[in-house]
């Protein structure tokens, strides 16, 4: 587990990685539907090495911090394209500080080749998850990846994301709890209008 020190200074230097490369005002329309004066890019930050690098231990820490509290967590991975560079840098990493976490993702439909499968990755039965996206808004494509994750016998310990976008994302995943590195309004007040 990496001492607090390690952590704070971590999540000052992805902040700032965040507003600014990631956080982008003007009119978008979101997956959601909905329409944002902000939107949070974070592709940009997820395939970047050092953005990369930085997200991968802060969600370890999450996952490290639910174990502490006695939550199992046995592998990590969430919706496919959001989640597929933070599992991965997930498991890297995990494995560089000595305990390997294996990642899973979750597809939209089963491929028309090959296995034909929804999971990718083999992760037995009755192990306890961690889902991640990146951003999350109304939590749609994330419940779609929930109900695929538990019709495979796994059990979800929580959700974590890098951006939680206050907008019913939390209250749309209810039982389970969402965990953030950052909140909207987190990173809306550092980055007044210029």
């Amino acid at each position: 587990m990496r001492d607090a020190k390690t952590r704070r200074l971590d999540r000052e230097r992805l902040r700032a990685l965040l507003l600014e490369r990631c956080f982008i005002r003007g009119t978008f329309t979101l997956a959601s539907g909905a329409t944002s004066n902000v939107y949070f890019d974070c592709k940009r930050a997820t395939l970047d090495p050092v953005g990369l690098a930085l997200i991968s231990d802060l969600l370890l820490d999450l996952a490290d911090d639910l174990r502490a509290g006695g939550t199992d967590v046995d592998a990590v991975g969430g919706p496919s394209v959001g989640a597929d560079p933070l599992a991965a840098g997930m498991a890297l990493r995990s494995g560089q500080r000595g305990a390997p976490l294996p990642a899973f993702l979750v597809r939209r439909r089963a491929k028309d080749h090959g296995t034909g499968r929804l999971i990718e990755n083999d992760i037995p039965e009755g192990s306890s998850v961690l889902v991640v996206e990146d951003v999350i808004t109304s939590a749609g494509s994330v419940k779609e990846a929930l109900t695929t994750i538990r019709e495979a016998g796994l059990r979800v310990a929580a959700v974590a994301c890098i951006v939680d976008r206050e907008a019913g994302g939390a209250q749309a995943l209810a039982p389970y709890p969402l965990l953030s590195l950052f909140k909207r309004s987190d990173l809306e007040t550092a980055k007044a209008p210029s």
